[in-house]
């Protein structure tokens, strides 16, 4: 914006050096002769407050900064300069022949091509019909005035005086009406503001619960109820939330809401295998850990199940808080909203309910509410009730699968698994049943029956078969190496069976209760130096960190399957796999990689220096009878035969 204060910049285009320096005398002493131009002022130039003549003789108030070109293409690049510095032209003074360049008509074109507000008086001795000429050109314009040369220098002070103020009145303008322009924005943008905060919850930024329910309503009442379920309302909550607030502190738990909903966003955007996007989807924070996700127009109601998949495995990958490395997991409830739903709080209230209905069938589930998810629960119930006769009655069934040295070929040991069948004949799998063991209170009970059972079944097989090296590798739940009085219970368990306590390894997964920690690296290292070998089991699945290496006393980490699995497909995983061998070498560990099932994972786990391998490829999990004719003809493995033809091979090289 032009004020008084500042010059008033002219710009004067003419080849002849003499017009530049009489402009330069015209405008060299601005307070000269003011009383003539008094009354030019006064009628035609008052200012916009105080309806004053802008000079008042005496005084001076304004002042001209004059610039020079010689030529059009000169010109130009000056008004460029300006336009890029902010310090516009008011008045071009500009003459109409200019041999060999651009004339004054082609001038002032190209000088409003590049600042449209500038002023121009075309300085010229032509004819009248040469005026006609230039108005048939650039047209008739309130910023185009003709200049008869010769003129007197009153006349280009009156010209320069009145279209430089008209100029600044212009630009004042200009800038008020930006700034209505920008307050009117400003103010919409805060109404807007005001409204988002009042459905947006202040900590994450996501939609809140009243957002959701005035959604949901206006959705329930536009459903077609001739058309099949178009909408469905994902609900979830964490787990172990409560611990991390009480262990870490709030700033911790407010951190972990904030990575849950960028992770919650980022299971929305992402598409299906397809590449189709599969839903239109929004998340919302309903208080506390509670989120839901609304899909909006689904192509297929199979989406929402998708969508819950890709956030529950998202879910369960490691958080970084307050400096480690933290678990949760979560649990989805999805609920559809067709015509049996009758309003907002309902659609809500029957996603809660399938939420808790997959919490209770274990951690990191989705389920689908339906009218009789009652007769889920009471199979549940059931369910409970035949874990609990099985652990009383000793109803389970051990398998052993063997874990193969690398180096050798020779089977260096075995793992136990534990194997349940229901009562309907099903055979349902440990990482269904195990953890509602555990949430039953009696993963001890059950733990205490593997290892005595497993003992004494290993006994019987290295006498039988005369073995005395292979080792016998058992899981054990984070709740038993919390327990003050699992030591003594081994310890009589390993009396009872005579077992080499050297050849016993206690398989641990790393995650667990943060608060049993210190009475879990109490239990390890006493089983340490007690003679019982440490493993890790699952590396590289959950909350797996190389702290491991650190806080307990390990002698062997055994590569979870799902990250063996991609070994030879992933360059990635096999840098990070290839890594983890190193390191856990450099820290005296050993390496075991689980579900090797292919020769090209073999043999990349040969070559990066693994230790021991276990997985189909070797054998599947065996009965005790399988295992013992293994153990008596260990060629009877395709992977064995493999690594015995290699070392023949490296042998004869």
């Amino acid at each position: 914006m032009t004020s008084d204060a500042e010059p008033r910049r002219i710009l004067v285009v003419d080849e002849l050096q003499e017009i530049h320096d009489s402009f330069r005398r015209i405008f060299a002493d601005q307070n000269e002769n003011k009383a003539i131009l008094f009354d030019f002022e006064t009628k035609f130039l008052e200012s916009e407050e105080d309806q004053q003549p802008v000079f008042k003789v005496g005084e001076k108030t304004i002042v001209y900064e004059l610039d020079h070109a010689k030529s059009g293409e000169q010109a130009c690049d000056l008004v460029n300069l300006s336009i890029q510095n902010k310090r516009p032209y008011s008045v071009a003074f500009v003459d109409m022949h200019m041999p060999p360049g651009m004339d004054g008509t082609e001038t002032t074109e190209a000088l409003w091509e590049i600042d449209q507000n500038l002023h121009v008086v075309i300085c010229t001795a032509y004819s009248d019909h040469a005026w006609e000429h230039v108005l048939d050109r650039l047209g008739h314009n309130d910023r185009l005035l003709l200049l008869k040369k010769p003129f007197e220098s009153d006349e280009a002070k009156q010209l320069a005086l009145a279209l430089s103020e008209k100029h600044r009145i212009a630009s004042i303008q200009e800038r008020k009406v930006f700034d209505l322009g920008r307050e009117v924005e400003r103010r919409r943008r805060a109404e807007e503001t005001m409204r988002d905060m009042a459905h947006r919850d202040a900590l994450t930024q996501l939609p809140n619960r009243p957002y959701l329910l005035e959604k949901l309503t206006q959705i329930v009442q536009g459903q077609n109820k001739d058309k099949s379920p178009q909408h469905a309302v994902l609900f979830l909550d964490l787990d172990h939330f409560k611990t991390i607030n009480d262990s870490l502190g709030h700033d911790a738990g407010d951190d972990l809401l904030n990575q849950v909903a960028a992770r919650l966003k980022e299971c929305v955007r992402e598409q299906d295998t397809t590449g189709r996007a599969c839903e239109e989807g929004e998340t919302v924070r309903l208080g506390g850990d509670e989120f839901v996700v609304l899909l909006e127009f689904l192509e297929d109601p199979q989406d929402a199940l998708t969508v819950a998949h890709r956030i529950v495995k998202r879910i369960s990958e490691p958080f970084s808080l307050a400096g480690r490395l933290v678990n949760v997991g979560t649990s989805v409830g999805i609920a559809y909203i067709d015509d049996r739903v009758s309003d907002a709080h309902e659609a809500l209230r029957n996603a809660d309910t399938a939420m808790y209905r997959a919490k209770n069938s274990g951690r990191g589930q989705f389920a689908v509410f339906d009218q009789t998810m009652h007769e889920d629960i009471v199979a549940r119930l059931e369910l409970e009730n035949q874990l609990r006769r099985a652990v009383e009655t000793k109803d389970f069934q051990l398998n052993y699968q063997p874990i193969v040295n690398l180096t050798s070929g020779t089977i260096q040991g075995v793992e136990v698994l534990v194997r349940w069948t229901a009562d309907s004949g099903r055979i349902v799998s440990p990482a269904q049943f195990i953890p509602l063991v555990e949430e039953l209170g009696l993963i001890s009970q059950l733990g205490e029956w593997v290892l005595e059972e497993a003992m004494n079944e290993m006994t019987e097989l290295m006498k039988e078969h005369e073995i005395d090296d292979v080792y016998l590798g058992v899981n054990v739940s984070q709740l038993q190496l919390s327990d003050p009085f699992f030591l003594d219970h081994l310890e009589r368990i390993i009396q009872r069976n005579g077992f080499d306590r050297s050849l016993l390894k206690i398989e641990m997964n790393e995650s667990g209760n943060v608060r049993s920690a210190e009475q879990i690296l109490r239990t390890l290292l006493e089983l340490h130096d007690s003679g019982v070998g440490i493993q890790i089991d699952d590396f590289g699945k959950g909350q797996s960190s190389l702290t491991c290496f650190q806080t307990y006393p390990i002698e062997a980490v055994k590569i979870d399957r799902s990250f063996t699995a991609s070994i030879a497909t992933d360059h990635s995983h096999a840098v990070i796999a290839r890594a983890i061998v190193q390191l856990a070498h450099h820290l005296n560990a050993k390496i075991v990689a689980e579900g090797v099932e292919s020769a090209n994972q073999l043999e990349s786990l040969r070559m990066w220096g693994c230790d021991a391998a276990q997985g189909f490829l070797f054998s599947p999990p065996l009965t005790k009878k399988s295992l013992g004719r293994l153990l008596q003809d260990p060629l009877q493995s395709e992977g064995v035969r493999m690594l015995r033809r290699a070392t023949r091979n490296a042998f004869v090289i």
